[in-house]
C-alpha cells in the first residue's frame, strides 16, 4: 500500500528482511502469503500488466547476491 502498487505509475524499490520479504513475494505471485525463502542480497524484479481486465504480477528476473 505504501508504494501505491499495482496502481502506481512509477517504479518502487522495496527493501526489507525475512520473513516479510518472502511473504510479500509469495503474495505478489500466488495471491496468498507463504513462507518463501529470499536469499540475503538477492534482487527480485517484478512488473505488472493488465490482461482481460485483470492485473497480473510478472516476475521478470531474480539475481542472486553473487551476481548483483
Amino acid at each position: 500500500a505504501a508504494t501505491g502498487w499495482p496502481e502506481g505509475n512509477g517504479a518502487a524499490l522495496v527493501v526489507g528482511h525475512q520473513p516479510a520479504l518472502g511473504r510479500l513475494c509469495a503474495l505478489l505471485l500466488s495471491g496468498s502469503e507463504a513462507d518463501w525463502t529470499i536469499k540475503k542480497g538477492a534482487l527480485w524484479w517484478f512488473t505488472n500488466r493488465v490482461r482481460e481486465g485483470e492485473t497480473q504480477t510478472v516476475l521478470r528476473a531474480v539475481i542472486p547476491s553473487e551476481l548483483a
